[in-house]
């Protein structure tokens, strides 16, 4: 869908990478600038084989180029690619762009068009536009922390860098709109999205309740604050189920398949309202009478009752699960050094296929050799940059 698109990718790390690498997936030519020691994440723990499992997971479907930026040589390179390109992303220190000449300013007197994609932080025009923010600072200052865990117990940090996912979402879909507005009008963009921004946004409801309330949230574990019972229940095996009654005919067919007739009569339990009110004296009730059976049984007996339900799987789990093995959203690449790998591919459906990978994460440097005669370097020329240090290739 954006065959014809080339993109510039700058960043590293993941909001940025995440955001390039769907770009690619839907059919842009990516080309991961690196600086000559690459992103840092091809040097993140846990290694396979030497190739870092972190940056495999962000990078596929691009070609990588070494540049020294530090270099006039090597700006010179960078500003030969941006004229034959759409697309810059870059998550830099605020400061650095200018310093290295890649700031939006000075390229769009390269290419007057381009789409510029800044992803920071926090806005540069902020009081926090020096300030580092990493996942875990964002998960902390967003308020996602202090709304997620239990009551009592310390706070809780989503095990993965949720707010640099959305980040990136967010940037993605945003220069793809940008992308659209100068197919209309010929005019470039300057995007910027700033982390802390799109960790409020992606608080969605919870943040909205506490606007439209001022009251904070319960931590509640996996409950909801509005939908009872909408939850984890441990069973009798160790194993957790969840089960999301969000309605009162759910709430009628769970007591039901539980032969919890009496509860469902009780008038402190009638209503969604009034399950939400009396949820402490509720929920002790349903965690006793999961511990009855099994989880796989539970399931079984929820899933013929009609009550949504589903298993609170392990990774190992989630990945023999009948759904995700028949849905081809897993497939393998060739990778040079590692062979097959597998990949979570793109999740959208399109015309009724999955997007495609076409290449798998990049080595350092690997494409550096193809980039530069496709931007009119001759043989010589690269060889001359290879040695001078400019630019590096893959060995």
């Amino acid at each position: 869908m954006l065959q014809g698109v080339r993109v510039l990718d700058l960043s590293r790390v993941l909001a940025g990478p995440l955001a390039t690498m769907i770009l690619g997936d839907l059919g842009a030519d990516v080309v991961k600038v690196e600086p000559p020691k690459g992103d840092e994440t091809r040097q993140w723990a846990p290694f396979v084989d030497g190739e870092s499992a972190y940056f495999m997971s962000i990078n596929r479907n691009k070609r990588s180029i070494a540049i020294d930026l530090k270099k006039p040589e090597g700006r010179e390179v960078f500003y030969r690619l941006v004229e034959k390109s759409d697309v810059v992303v870059e998550n830099f220190r605020p400061g650095v762009p200018e310093a290295l000449g890649v700031d939006y300013n000075t390229l769009k007197k390269i290419r007057s068009d381009i789409v510029y994609c800044s992803i920071k932080g926090f806005s540069v025009d902020s009081p926090y536009a020096t300030k580092p923010a990493y996942d875990l600072i964002l998960q902390g200052m967003s308020g996602l922390m202090a709304t997620t865990g239990e009551e009592g117990r310390p706070p809780v940090r989503v095990s993965f860098a949720l707010f640099d996912i959305i980040t990136g979402l967010i940037a993605a879909t945003t220069i793809i709109a940008a992308l659209y507005r100068r197919k209309e009008t010929g005019q470039g963009a300057y995007i910027e999205v700033p982390l802390y921004d799109s960790s409020i946004f992606g608080m969605s409801y919870i943040a909205m309740i506490y606007l439209l309330t001022g009251r904070e949230p319960r931590r509640m574990g996996s409950a909801h604050p509005s939908i009872v019972p909408y939850q984890a229940f441990k069973c009798r095996d160790g194993k957790y189920l969840v089960v999301a009654a969000a309605n009162d005919r759910f709430w009628k067919r769970l007591c039901s398949a539980l032969r919890l007739g009496e509860v469902c009569e009780d008038p402190r339990f009638a209503t969604n309202p009034e399950r939400v009110k009396n949820r402490d004296v509720l929920i002790p009730i349903l965690e006793k009478k999961f511990q009855e059976k099994p989880r796989d049984e539970w399931l079984e007996i929820l899933e013929a009752a009609g009550v949504p339900c589903g298993p609170v799987y392990a990774l190992s789990e989630v990945f023999q699960d009948a759904y995700v093995k028949a849905s081809g959203l897993i497939d393998d690449v060739v990778h040079e050094s590692l062979g097959r790998v597998k990949q979570i591919l793109y999740p959208a459906i399109i015309q009724g296929r999955r997007a495609e990978i076409k290449l798998p994460p990049p080595l350092l440097g690997a494409h550096a050799k193809d980039i530069l005669l496709e931007a009119g370097y001759s043989e010589e020329e690269v060889e001359k940059l290879v040695e001078e240090g400019v630019v590096c290739c893959k060995k």
